[in-house]
């Protein structure tokens, strides 16, 4: 597969919710150059921040979003460090800017020695406005975006995704309003600025949330929109708990879950077949719920994620694992295609599980060097 991004330069000052995008790129074939200050750019456990070496899952996360990248330390404070960096800048057809990063607040310096590349600005609510400037984390854009009201259960308070969520979802979208712009700029020579708006990011990633207010009015909730049947839930099962959706409007599944249990002789069968489990309208109902998870997970219960999906396939019951990140390393699908490898980083003296690009190149696409600055992964070339 052709690397479509072969022969373009990024230069890349983000140390947090923009990381992702030069990873993307790099992947692709572009060459990022991550442009540190010395003493490094703050990154959340960078090694360089307090001089110290990284520990524990700062590391992982670290290494991930910024492999396939080269790594260059420049004094922007020194009038031979900025001309360094416009010599580099010259060449270049992108360069990715975060707030609070080097230069994010010398875009009209930037344009003017740039003035053919796209420059994308990161930001937590973009680069204008009333919040321009306000204080954001992970959990308060997952908050202000929306994503955190619509995670979890109604009964419960809002969740935080795990993980860097504002990252990779700013990292997606900035990535690919990078890449229309530049299909512009090397078409036509201008150069073009992107503001990127964090918070704008998650909120345009909520699915139909938005058009569920512009058509009807109505906010989105966790768990549904209120009409969640008793059966569409996460039930224990003996590793676990398995997905299940079963309710009447899907005849098969819930026909087929009933004579499942039945053909077994366990005791659910028949509690499952009396007449109320016919009423649509009392299975949405928080007694209906109740009763049918005590009822569902006395079967489960005695047999594995595995064992339950694979006879629920058979039988056209929708039921599927809920995977557990364990599950994912371990994944038959993933491991058939090489997706994840083992790899050695330098900082921490350990050998971890590395994912590789979401997409099957005809080579690697990247290696850690230990001989970088700061022990980057770089893309073999």
């Amino acid at each position: 597969m052709e690397r479509p991004f072969d022969d373009v330069n990024i230069l890349d000052m983000t140390y947090g919710m923009g990381r992702y995008v030069g990873r993307l790129f790099a992947d692709l074939g572009a060459v990022v150059t991550r442009i540190e200050p010395p003493g490094g750019l703050p990154d959340r456990g960078s090694p360089s921040c307090d001089g110290e070496a990284m520990h524990g899952p700062a590391v992982y996360e670290f290494e991930f979003l910024n492999a396939s990248k080269d790594s260059r330390v420049i004094d922007l404070q020194s009038g031979e460090g900025r001309s360094l960096f416009a010599g580099l800048a010259e060449s270049a057809q992108v360069v990715l800017l975060e707030r609070g990063g080097p230069l994010y607040d010398e875009l009209a310096w930037l344009s003017s020695i740039a003035p053919s590349a796209v420059i994308t600005s990161i930001s937590p609510f973009g680069r204008t406005g009333p919040w321009a400037d306000a204080p954001a984390t992970d959990l308060t854009l997952q908050a202000a975006g929306g994503i955190a009201w619509l995670s979890g259960r109604l009964d419960n308070a809002p969740l935080r995704l795990p993980g860097s969520q504002t990252a990779m979802i700013t990292g997606v979208y900035a990535g690919v309003a990078t890449s229309i712009a530049l299909y512009d700029s090397l078409a036509a020579g201008r150069g073009h600025v992107v503001d990127v708006s964090a918070q704008e990011c998650i909120a345009h990633s909520l699915q139909n949330s938005i058009q569920m207010w512009d058509f009807e009015k109505k906010i989105s909730m966790r768990g549904g929109e209120g009409t969640r049947d008793a059966s569409e839930d996460m039930f224990a099962c003996k590793d676990g708990l398995i997905f299940l959706a079963a309710p009447r409007t899907l005849g098969v599944s819930w026909n087929s879950l009933v004579a499942w249990i039945c053909e077994t002789g366990h005791p659910a069968g028949a509690e499952l077949s009396t007449e109320r489990w016919a009423d649509r309208v009392w299975r949405l109902g928080g007694e209906a719920k109740r009763i049918l998870r005590e009822t569902i997970e006395s079967f489960t219960c005695q047999y594995t994620k595995q064992e339950l999906t694979q006879e629920a396939i058979k039988r056209k019951v929708v039921m599927a694992p809920v995977n557990t990140v364990r599950d994912v390393l371990d994944d038959p699908q993933l491991q058939y295609r090489n997706y994840f490898e083992q790899m050695s980083l330098a900082h921490c003296g350990a050998s971890v599980q590395f994912p590789g690009a979401p997409y099957r190149l005809s080579e690697p696409v990247w290696s850690v060097s230990p001989s970088s600055p700061l022990g980057a992964a770089t893309v073999p070339r």
